[in-house]
């Protein structure tokens, strides 16, 4: 969703830069600035904000897609937090207003809330396809009930253990997969439908 997200900012910004006259090579910095500010703010916000533990305890993963602890594995980018790109964002346009487009402040960051928006919205809708964002539990027959699969808690009864454990599987992935086509474990879902019905928020 990010690439998504990305590159309907720049198309929106290349129409707003055309039409006011302003080089397309600042747009491009722009773009640069803005990417670069969103995963690296994202991604410190997060460690700031719900992991500080991580800059004494593995200070390696803050970046990088690996840990340290308990021992080097690759773990993938995880935990991005969208308001500390939000922060890193709003700083980054300080220097891009003074220092590439030379105008104030809220010239920028009044054209740049139009694909930040549609930014957001593309985020919440990969938050929603992961099972990130699971609303109120409600019954089968409305219809805006949706089975979350993955929304479960860790060690709750649809979590990866406990999935791993019924299916007989190695891995969560291939747990969660037969748990969803395979019609054996019809019953299986039956028993929690009401904990995995939920409506949008």
């Amino acid at each position: 969703m990010f690439v998504v997200a990305f590159g309907l900012g720049w198309y929106i910004m290349k129409s707003i830069y055309t039409r006011e006259g302003i080089s397309l090579e600042k747009r491009d910095k722009l773009f640069v600035y803005t990417v670069v500010a969103t995963l690296l703010g994202a991604r410190l916000g997060h460690v700031i904000f719900y992991q500080s533990e991580l800059f004494h305890d593995d200070p390696m993963s803050i970046l990088l897609p690996i840990s340290t602890k308990p021992s080097l594995h690759f773990t993938g980018f995880a935990g991005l937090a969208s308001h500390g790109a939000a922060i890193a964002i709003i700083i980054v346009m300080f220097y891009y207003s003074r220092k590439v487009v030379h105008k104030p402040i809220l010239w920028i960051l009044d054209r740049i809330v139009i694909p930040v928006a549609g930014g957001a919205i593309f985020v919440r809708l990969g938050n929603f396809f992961n099972s990130e964002i699971i609303g109120k539990p409600t019954t089968e027959d409305s219809f805006m009930a949706m089975k979350f699969i993955r929304g479960e808690e860790y060690n709750g009864p649809l979590g990866e253990r406990a999935v791993m454990a019924k299916t007989q599987m190695n891995t969560a992935n291939e747990a969660y997969n037969v748990l969803a086509h395979d019609p054996q474990y019809t019953d299986f879902f039956c028993e929690f439908s009401l904990s995995l019905s939920s409506t949008i928020v």
